[in-house]
């Protein structure tokens, strides 16, 4: 794969959110009916299938990196998560 290391950086941030990003589609997954789960579905299938696109042994290399982001961007979600659930018991925030 022929990317500057900025556009490896972008990349690698791209996959790692993605992975981020699906944990949290787990979470709901049931949730969605109809068109909406088909949608739903289809985004994740487009992630996957772009994910097998990219050269495998440049994937492979950078795997690790891609696993200590996500973890990161993980911990970022459930921080998040857990100052609204404390804001709204504070400010009866209605969500």
């Amino acid at each position: 794969m022929d990317l500057t290391k900025e556009e490896q950086i972008d990349l690698l941030l791209l996959l790692a959110t993605y992975k981020s990003f699906s944990e949290q589609l787990y979470n709901i997954k049931g949730l969605h009916k109809g068109l909406l789960k088909k949608k739903f579905n289809l985004l994740q299938n487009h992630v996957k299938a772009y994910e097998k696109q990219i050269d495998s042994n440049w994937l492979k290399k950078n795997q690790q990196v891609i696993e200590q982001l996500n973890d990161a961007i993980t911990d970022m979600v459930y921080m998040i998560r857990e100052n609204v659930d404390k804001e709204e018991k504070s400010n009866e925030v209605v969500l």
